[in-house]
């Protein structure tokens, strides 16, 4: 992607901000390669989407197709069906702009306080009477925030058998269990194919989109009362994941499905003052929609056997964080919060030094390994 080459230069500038706002005694001129490398950066933040989202995410039917390709040899896969809303709900019920605590104590803020008035075109949120803007905010739900969206989702499936061997003790008793990443075995992602589409479409009845097709399209906010072409009402679509056939030895399936939400959660580890955190026991977690599935009986006459749905909901996934990205992190974050002292404006030389010695290091890294463009000689650019 096009700004893949300056994610590593963003931490690098923000503590070059900081650093930068201590050292100069007098404001210096803006070189040419400064003002073109901040406008870069303006315009890739200002494509992101930074709000916070969630999609309703409704699972339907899960099964086997089989189909004979061209040789004449018989293969398995297996389908789900699902529904996809544009609309942020309370247990998959409720909309979350309904949710009632929230607009209980919101109602009550604004009943005891006649500036204070409760907005719901965009979700709900309090507001400042006559105030327009961000600026008139006080309180909101990123979340109940509903725009038109391009979504992109993907789904992993594996059962309960993993790759890990447990000769002596139960699981949980071997080193190895303790690992941040999970024992996923052989799992199986999504894939495309036409005929088994248009076969399950067949047998549903009704139009489905594979996740290929709904990631080149554009999902308004959900509206019951309005229709497409499709019949659907305006903001839901209607769509099949394919697997190639599933392990017939699983007797617990699990599906993650991916992209309907941003939310993701970091756990940093706790530093002192002065030093850099230990990144390595840094944790982090991206929210997916997870279906639990059954399947009992055994590995023979599986056509006969039916899947049943044991629970489904949103969880917290520990997603994997190389070891080079989690030390940049870590490093701006020491660079941000010890770059001054407790004096006004008193830069903290130390600090200062280290950073450098980073920043150089940075370079030299860039230059080797041929990722990214090299990094600008910023301390020589300061120093004019």
């Amino acid at each position: 992607m096009p700004g893949r080459p300056y994610r590593r230069l963003l931490p690098c500038c923000a503590a070059l901000l900081a650093l930068a706002g201590g050292l100069r005694a007098a404001e210096p001129q803006e070189s040419e390669q400064y003002l073109k490398a901040k406008g870069e950066l303006e315009a890739m933040v200002a494509k992101w989407d930074q709000g916070l989202f969630e999609l309703t995410f409704e699972p339907g039917t899960i099964d086997r197709v089989t189909l004979k390709d061209r040789l004449g040899e018989t293969r398995i896969y297996h389908y789900l069906t699902f529904r996809l809303r544009n609309q942020v709900t309370v247990g998959g019920v409720t909309p979350i702009s309904q949710a009632k605590g929230y607009n209980e104590v919101l109602a009550a803020v604004a009943k005891q306080y006649d500036q204070a008035k409760v907005a719901s075109e965009q979700g709900v949120a309090l507001t400042v009477d006559g105030v327009q803007g961000k600026d008139g905010v006080i309180v909101e739900r990123q979340d109940a925030l509903v725009r038109t969206r391009a979504v992109s989702i993907g789904v992993l499936a594996y059962d309960e058998r993993g790759s890990r061997i447990h000769l002596l003790g139960e699981k949980g008793s071997d080193p190895a269990d303790n690992f941040p990443f999970r024992d996923l075995g052989n799992p199986i992602t999504s894939t495309v194919v036409g005929a088994v589409r248009e076969r399950v479409e067949e047998i549903q009845g009704r139009r489905l989109l594979t996740p290929d097709e709904i990631r080149g399209r554009e999902l308004p906010p959900y509206d019951a009362s309005k229709r497409t072409e499709e019949g659907w009402a305006v903001g839901e679509l209607h769509g099949v994941v394919i697997f190639d056939r599933l392990s017939d030895y699983g007797r617990k399936f699990t599906l993650e499905v991916r992209g309907l939400s941003n939310k993701f959660r970091i756990h940093w580890p706790e530093a002192e003052r002065g030093k850099v955190e230990n990144y390595l026991e840094s944790r982090f977690q991206r929210r997916a929609f997870v279906l639990h599935y059954a399947l009992l009986g055994d590995e023979y006459f599986r056509d006969r056997d039916r899947f049943e749905l044991v629970r489904a909901g949103w969880e917290w996934l520990p997603t994997f964080q190389r070891n080079d990205k989690r030390r940049t992190m870590a490093y701006s974050r020491y660079f941000l919060e010890n770059i001054t002292t407790d004096k006004a404006d008193s830069v903290n030389s130390e600090t200062a030094t280290r950073f450098w010695n980073w920043y150089d290091e940075q370079r030299k890294a860039q230059e080797v390994r041929e990722r990214v463009p090299q990094l600008p000689d910023l301390k020589a650019e300061i120093a004019k």
